[in-house]
């Protein structure tokens, strides 16, 4: 499959997936002609990315567990039983918890002022 194929396949761009690709996390071969070829594990691969990037996770911390990126991360998987691999989880959640209610704090003050705000025009 080629960049633009995967880019469909995945929703994201080629700018992302060379941006992937120039962290490590994403390797294609490249074709005689020298364009980017991509192994039927890749639309995996990007959506793990993806979502380990969204959790919070950094490129750095997906290099840390690179054989997890090709396997399934939703149910069963082998990656959960590495110890490293636990500890680097462990610590994202917990950076994602105080983001969680950093969020949900500054919501609530959101709240409270749009409250503040239509009844003074009332």
């Amino acid at each position: 499959m080629r960049i633009g194929e995967l880019a469909h396949a995945t929703g994201t761009t080629t700018r992302a997936l060379r941006y992937y690709e120039e962290q490590g996390l994403l390797r294609p071969v490249r074709a005689a002609n020298g364009y980017r070829a991509y192994g039927d594990d890749a639309v995996r691969v990007v959506e793990n990315i993806r979502l380990l990037l969204a959790a919070g996770l950094t490129t750095e911390d997906l290099l840390l567990i690179d054989g997890c990126l090709r396997d399934e991360l939703v149910g069963e998987h082998a990656c959960a039983d590495a110890t490293p691999k636990a500890e680097l989880f462990e610590q994202r959640l917990v950076l994602i918890q105080r983001r969680i209610d950093d969020l949900t704090g500054f919501r609530d003050q959101l709240r409270d002022r749009l409250a503040e705000v239509t009844s003074s025009r009332r």
